[in-house]
């Protein structure tokens, strides 16, 4: 791969998701010219082309990397980072792998067919030797709706149709998608919520969806209505959502991710018997994105153009 010269520097506080040294091995097969650095070895600043990144940069991050041609969020969305603060002129990317994307999709599915096909239950009842069958809702009369439909909502959408389940999405602009209702901005998401049994959080995290599950959309939720929240924890309010757990409102909720993570040894969703918990595995494989982060540096070297970059009006 032909190009000039280009520095690369790596923030990795998520070692369990990234293997630092697979990046920087195979980032330099592909782009041989290629210089990897891994915070804090930083080295002179001004030497920076690009940033790939997997936390919020703290304040002051990028000052003196005058350089700097590119960064890349290496998570799903960018909601980690401080757009207003963020170097205007510098592209922001998000990697969009498929693999990653099939993985939320893949949990999403898993979760609402464990409920709907009582799996809790039967492990219970196996656990007491009991043979009871238990009848599962009809597919045919399961409403869902999916809040954002991007490439993991969107995706996620199809697949429950395809299934049967009567199915919506709500995002912030009308979606065409075949076979499935669409609803759209802060006017219809009362119409969206109202009547499903199932509500599936994939949303970006901006300011207008921060805080958007809380004691007003519970209340427009059907009564014992399920909920799967595998976007970012700052969607939930998280005692609204403990208030209509006890109260009935909500029959359950699956939780991926959290405000603060890990998610603390106090917090009362711990113990919650209507609560699953998973610690943010809903995507794993964040090294899947070692190809495009690739296809990244080469652009960068030749002086092309950039895919996936991130509109830092909206956040996404």
């Amino acid at each position: 791969m032909s190009g000039q010269p280009i520095t690369v520097l790596m923030v990795n506080e998520y070692p369990d998701y990234i293997d630092a040294e697979v990046w920087a091995a195979e980032l330099k097969k592909r782009v041989p010219q290629l210089e990897f650095r891994l915070w804090p070895d930083v080295g002179n600043k001004g030497d920076i082309d690009i940033a790939l990144i997997d936390k919020g940069a703290s304040p002051g991050f990028f000052d003196a990397m005058t350089g700097l041609r590119a960064v890349v969020y290496l998570g799903a969305g960018v909601d980690g980072i401080d757009l207003q603060s963020f170097p205007k002129s510098v592209p922001l990317i998000r990697l969009a792998t498929r693999e990653q994307a099939s993985e939320v999709v893949q949990y999403i599915v898993l979760r609402v067919l464990c409920q709907q096909r009582h799996v809790a239950e039967y492990l219970s009842q196996q656990a007491r030797k009991i043979w009871k069958p238990i009848a599962p809702r009809k597919v045919s009369e399961t409403r869902i709706v999916v809040l954002g439909a991007g490439r993991i909502g969107g995706w996620a959408a199809k697949l429950f149709a395809d299934l049967g389940y009567d199915t919506a999405v709500w995002s912030r602009h009308q979606k065409t998608l075949p076979g499935i209702q669409s609803y759209f901005g802060r006017a219809q998401l009362a119409d969206a919520l109202t009547l499903r049994d199932y509500v599936i959080c994939s949303l970006p995290l901006t300011g207008d969806t921060r805080g958007i599950l809380n004691s007003s959309a519970f209340g427009k939720m059907k009564r014992g209505a399920y909920l799967v929240n595998v976007a970012r924890g700052a969607h939930v309010k998280e005692a609204d959502l403990i208030r209509a757990l006890d109260e009935d409102q909500l029959s359950g909720v699956c939780l991926d991710v959290f405000q603060r993570e890990p998610l603390e040894a106090s917090s009362p969703l711990w113990n919650h018997p209507k609560v699953t918990i998973t610690p943010h595995v809903a995507s794993f494989w964040v090294d899947s994105g070692i190809d495009q982060a690739a296809d990244l540096c080469g652009q960068v070297a030749r002086g092309e153009p950039l895919s996936n970059k991130i509109d830092l009006e909206l956040g996404y």
